[in-house]
This record gives C-alpha cells, sequence and structure tokens, in this order.
C-alpha cells in the first residue's frame, strides 16, 4: 500500500471513490440488477454448493437486513433469473417456477460475470490505496475468501448508512411512523445513488466551497445510467428526501434545486470517514502482501 497516496487524500473521499466505482462495476456485469435484493440473491447464489442454496433462506436475511417480504424476494430472484444468472431449481434438481421452497443455484454466465467482476473490484481497490504495482497483478482469484471478505466489507458499511440515516431522521424530528417509513427507503441504492450524488457535488465531498445546488434536471441526467429513473421518479425522491432533512430546496434561474442539509453533509462525511478502516481491513485481507510490497 501506498500510505503516503492513501494518506494525502481525505478518508471519505477515498471511501466514497471505492464505492461509487464499485457499483459501477457492477453495473457493466449486471445492467439493471441494481437493487440491494439482487446484490444478495447473486453473491448467495455464486457461493452456493452445486445443489443451490434456498429461497428461503436468502429471504430470511433480507428480511434482517431491510423488511423485504417473500413476494418481492421471488421478484427479485425471477430477474436475476431472467437474465441469465441463476437457475431456479426443485428438491429433485429439475427446473421450477420460483418458489419459498426453491432452490437457487448460480448458472456460468453468473461464474464468469462474477468472478470479473470481482477482480475488477479488488484492482478499484488497490487504486484507491495507491497501489498501481498490485492493480496490475493477474494474482487475484475470486475465490470463497475473497467472496466473503468483499460481501463482509459492504454489509458493515451498510450498517454504517443505516446508523447515518437514523441519525439525520432523528434530527429532522419525525414521528416513529414516518421515521420508519423513510429508513425503509433510504437504505435502498436508489436513495444511497442519489445522495452520494449531492454529497460529492457538494462541498462536503471536496467541491467548491461555493458549489451550487443541483438542479432536478441535472440529478435526472447524471443518475439515469445508474438507476433508469424517469423525472417524476427522481423528483418524488428529491422530494422525500427534502421531507425527511437530507436536503434543502433552492431555487436556481427558476428552477428547482437542491443541496445537502449541514446535517446530512457532515453525517455522510463522517459515516465514510468512519468505513476507511473497514476499507483497509478489506485491502490487507485480499491483496497478497508480497504484492503490496
Amino acid at each position: 500500500m501506498n500510505s503516503d497516496v492513501a494518506e494525502a487524500e481525505a478518508a471519505e473521499q477515498v471511501v466514497a471513490r471505492f464505492l461509487c466505482g464499485y457499483h459501477k462495476i457492477w453495473q457493466n456485469y449486471f445492467p439493471g440488477l441494481n437493487k440491494r435484493a439482487h446484490w444478495h440473491v447473486m453473491f448467495s447464489a455464486r457461493c452456493s454448493p452445486e445443489e443451490g442454496v434456498s429461497c428461503r433462506s436468502i429471504h430470511r436475511t433480507l428480511y434482517g437486513l431491510y423488511g423485504t417480504d417473500i413476494r418481492t424476494c421471488i421478484e427479485r430472484i425471477r430477474d436475476c433469473e431472467n437474465d441469465g444468472f441463476i437457475r431456479i431449481l426443485g428438491e429433485s434438481g429439475q427446473p421450477c417456477t420460483a418458489s419459498p421452497t426453491s432452490l437457487i443455484a448460480a448458472t456460468d454466465k453468473l461464474h464468469d460475470g462474477f468472478d470479473r467482476h470481482c477482480r475488477e473490484t479488488i484492482e478499484a481497490l488497490c487504486k484507491a490505496f495507491g497501489d498501481r504495482e498490485s492493480s496490475r497483478s493477474p494474482r487475484f482469484d475470486c475465490d470463497r475468501a475473497a467472496i466473503s471478505a468483499i460481501f463482509g466489507f459492504f454489509n458493515s458499511y451498510d450498517q454504517k448508512w443505516r446508523e447515518t440515516c437514523e441519525l439525520v431522521v432523528r434530527k429532522k424530528g419525525l414521528t416513529p411512523a414516518y421515521a420508519n417509513d423513510a429508513m425503509d427507503h433510504l437504505v435502498t441504492y436508489q436513495y444511497w445513488a442519489i445522495l452520494m450524488l449531492l454529497w460529492s457535488a457538494s462541498p462536503f465531498g471536496g467541491g467548491r466551497p461555493d458549489a451550487p445546488a443541483l438542479v432536478i434536471d441535472e440529478i435526472n441526467s447524471r443518475m439515469w445510467d445508474a438507476l433508469r429513473l424517469g423525472h417524476l421518479a427522481i423528483k418524488e425522491r428529491v422530494s422525500n428526501l427534502i421531507r425527511w432533512g437530507f436536503c434543502a430546496e433552492q431555487t436556481i434561474k427558476k428552477h428547482k434545486a437542491v443541496a445537502l442539509t449541514p446535517v446530512a453533509g457532515s453525517a455522510i462525511s463522517e459515516s465514510l470517514a468512519a468505513s476507511k478502516p473497514l476499507l483497509s481491513d478489506l485491502y490487507t485481507k485480499l491483496v497478497p502482501q508480497e504484492a503490496a510490497a
């Protein structure tokens, strides 16, 4: 690891760049499958034994993390099947329709795409720490240990993100019912991506001290490749973020614009900085020390 390079850049910017880069890698190999549940289904299938992993087991994980109901879980599994990444099997090992009792197994297409995604993730991790030599190493393997380490990092980061959102929502003073509804949405990829865009463009994320707010049309344009959401859907999510205390509305040349509130901007920065040790630990686990030397 090039510690001089890693320490010269603010910790929150190192982590943010890696996270945003990772999601671009994921979208490259698994376009359209950008929901948290898709991610868990693909990881579970890739790590499963040949006979597969039960849908019920995946649902238990998703319900515990996000409150996902079984119907939504099955829909996400079908999305992955429709794109050719998983097979759905019955207890006899024969193909069947998705149900709580069925099993899912990885296809060759998933193995190939997932392993490429894994190697590119390790390369991005090396670059995040200024380790250009290791990033070109052909020795990175997408074995079970590497997959487990990546999975563990993102689960730990997701917990920090949840805590960050809870802090902002609590300071907004929402009623318990509104707060619970907000949290159900804020832990999704769509809201994370929008907030990270606003953070990156703000003074909190290294933008100019006088960085202007972003107009809704610009958010829509810059989020299209990642989210595939129309103008009205983006507008709805931004309105929610205003109501939940994450954004403040402004007007720029008669156009509606938003910027992060000081509470949200500071909380996101602190959360990202606090995730730097997790990222360093992931680097240590995935990059052979002789390569990093």
